[in-house]
């Protein structure tokens, strides 16, 4: 009798730690399903890949200029949400058909998409206000914390958002962004901020790059900042930090005093870079948009793309470790966003550009 009970309580705690909320709880991707569809049903702003952008999932609809599609995948199971020219629209079958979710005045080219808790996202630009947040069906707007300024990175948890303006400043919200407290200082004067992220296990490790000052890194909400090293003259343009493994950040940007494009990898939170790319081995621009994979510490994928003598656009796949680099071309002027499906993240949502 004893080894029957010993042997269930075993398969009760095998069973909690898969549940979300408890010890141990598996992520959002335990409820996700991967998509059952061929062709994306929708107007060819977002597609899908299985095979890191060699074949890309044919759309029903063709893609309008000028749009530049951003796309976030949700906690709550198989949704998604996507923006493109002033529309925003949701996904509730994994990524295979899209809806209108409602219209903004606005074009949204110059914002991005941010999940956040169940099924709430919020969409939010560096250079423009306001602040949109999705719950569900429902979409509304609130004013940022900076009068006339954006954002350069945002954090959505139960009770609170952070961001980070556009001069490096924290601020946090415990009413849905209806009101703002500033929280530390700032990490210098007269900043401007290109990019930003915040630890997506910790919001108190923030990481921000900015024009012409390389990068800085607070471990403590903001109280105190460091400047990364030695990357103190560079324009830091875009940044991503590993969910896996939040000490991986990555940087890409302008090296002054050599002419020279990187990408930048920090093993240590953001205090120390290295070179692991440079603009020999890829097209690197003033920009290139990076995403770190969820599951594997030491992957990071980037983009290239212009409209430009019809070239298109690649995605890129890199393994720093190694040094490991493939790339697939398509057809589309860009790929400004991708998410990862939660269940698999070798499956990928691609938001595409198109600029004539």
């Amino acid at each position: 009798m004893t080894s029957h009970r010993l042997a269930l309580g075993s398969a009760l705690t095998v069973l909690l730690a898969l549940i979300p909320g408890t010890a141990g709880a598996a992520g959002p991707g335990w409820f996700w399903n991967r998509p059952h569809c061929d062709t994306v049903y929708g107007d060819g702003s977002v597609t899908i890949t299985e095979s890191d952008g060699e074949t890309l999932a044919p759309t029903t609809g063709r893609l309008r200029a000028v749009t530049y599609a951003k796309v976030a995948a949700l906690q709550a199971p198989n949704t998604l949400i996507s923006i493109g020219q002033r529309e925003i629209q949701r996904s509730s079958d994994a990524g295979c058909s899209w809806q209108l979710l409602d219209k903004f005045t606005d074009d949204l080219s110059t914002y991005d998409v941010q999940a956040g808790p169940d099924d709430s996202a919020y969409i939010y630009s560096v250079n423009d206000q306001p602040i949109l947040r999705v719950h569900g069906a429902n979409v509304s707007t609130v004013a940022g914390p900076v009068e006339g300024g954006g954002l350069a990175a945002l954090n959505a948890r139960p009770g609170r958002l952070r961001v980070v303006a556009g001069d490096g400043q924290l601020y946090d919200s415990t009413d849905d962004g209806i009101s703002w407290q500033r929280t530390g200082v700032l990490p210098a004067r007269d900043l401007y901020a290109y990019d930003a992220v915040i630890d997506p296990r910790n919001p108190d490790h923030v990481v921000v790059g900015v024009m012409s000052d390389g990068v800085y890194v607070t471990f403590d909400g903001g109280r105190s900042w460091t400047r990364s090293r030695p990357v103190e003259r560079v324009n830091a343009f875009s940044l991503t930090i590993s969910p896996a493994d939040p000490s991986k950040v990555w940087m890409e940007g302008y090296d002054r005093d050599r002419s020279t494009r990187f990408i930048w990898e920090s093993t240590d939170g953001g205090q120390k870079f290295r070179e692991v790319l440079d603009q020999t081995q890829a097209d690197l621009i003033n920009g290139n948009q990076m995403w770190a994979s969820p599951a594997d510490p030491d992957l990071i994928y980037f983009s290239y793309g212009t409209s430009f003598a019809n070239f298109g656009a690649d995605l890129y796949r890199f393994r720093p470790s190694t040094g490991e680099l493939t790339k697939h071309h398509n057809r589309n002027d860009g790929i400004p966003s991708l998410a990862f499906n939660p269940a698999n993240p070798k499956i990928l949502y691609l938001g595409l550009a198109e600029e004539r």
